[in-house]
């Protein structure tokens, strides 16, 4: 299923329902674009320096012929060869400058297509080879007024607000090969503080500072009540049951003879970690799969 590019640059967003293996596939493709963007993205880039260092040059020179050649005739077709190259340097910069930001539009974040192939790939063994998942998968970034949930006032910095933003960039839905039905969500979180400081000079300027505030990862599984429905037996007791990495905590749990629910918050200076993101997803299913077993188990 080849990535169609310009709906692609107009939406960052993959949506999809088929068997992992293509959906894999896209990831791969995606990828590539990626890398491509990056290495379109530096080159236009360095182009725009050298065609904006050639127009300041070209200026400094005809500053300087004009001041210094005295030979009227030989002045004016100099001037016009430095105008003339002026106006092709000023065309190449701004074309440059055009192409490095289409570029730069789909220059997108790496760990989250890099986290998803890897979560696709361990659920993949669990699943049957021809069963669809649904995904849909953002590159947004989240600092954009759609993702904005709230606006409060500064709790320390008078006159100073503080935006609130989550986006819900990945949402996985699946079988396994045991029936159980899973869904799992990452949502980043992130707050910008932003106002005016009277600075030494007793000048105002506008001030603004974007943090993350972590990673919320939410997993769900609706699973068989026969062959799990003994879970009720020691639901009160599945807390101790989660064992999750060390940057990460467990913020809510909750179990019914139907379904379990895990919410989990990854510290955020490594919300944005391939690896730490793939590992707690990875903790939450083997934990979770450890209740339901033990369940399995006492049900018979």
């Amino acid at each position: 299923m080849p990535i169609d590019l310009k709906q692609f640059r107009q939406n960052l967003t993959y949506t999809v329902q088929a068997p992992v293996t293509p959906v894999i596939a896209d990831l791969h493709e995606i990828a590539e674009i990626d890398h491509l963007a990056e290495l379109k993205q530096k080159e236009y880039g360095k182009k725009a320096l050298y065609y904006f260092l050639g127009v300041v040059i070209s200026v400094v020179l005809i500053i300087v012929v004009s001041t210094f050649v005295t030979n009227t005739g030989f002045l004016g077709w100099l001037l016009i060869l430095f105008v003339i190259a002026l106006i092709g340097l000023i065309i190449g910069f701004i074309y440059a400058l055009v192409n490095r930001a289409k570029f730069g539009r789909i220059n997108i974040i790496n760990y989250r297509y890099q986290s998803t192939q890897r979560i696709l790939q361990m659920l993949s063994r669990d699943m049957d080879a021809n069963a669809n998942i649904q995904l849909q998968l953002s590159f947004l970034p989240i600092q954009k007024n759609e993702y904005k949930t709230s606006t409060t006032p500064h709790p320390v910095k008078t006159g100073w607000k503080v935006d609130n933003y989550q986006h819900e960039w990945i949402n996985i839905q699946g079988l396994f090969l045991d029936k159980t039905r899973f869904e799992l969500s990452a949502t980043t979180l992130s707050k910008k503080q932003y106002g005016w400081k009277r600075g030494s000079s007793g000048k105002s300027k506008y001030k603004s500072k974007t943090k993350s505030v972590g990673l919320d990862i939410h997993l769900s599984l609706t699973y068989s009540q026969r062959r799990y429905g003994a879970i009720k037996i020691f639901k009160d007791e599945v807390n101790g049951a989660v064992k999750l990495p060390k940057l990460s905590h467990l913020r809510d749990l909750r179990v019914t003879d139907k379904s379990i629910a895990l919410a989990v918050r990854i510290a955020p200076n490594v919300a944005d970690n391939q690896e730490e993101i793939y590992q707690t997803v990875t903790a939450m299913f083997l934990s979770l799969y450890q209740v339901l077993n033990l369940a399995k188990a006492l049900s018979k």
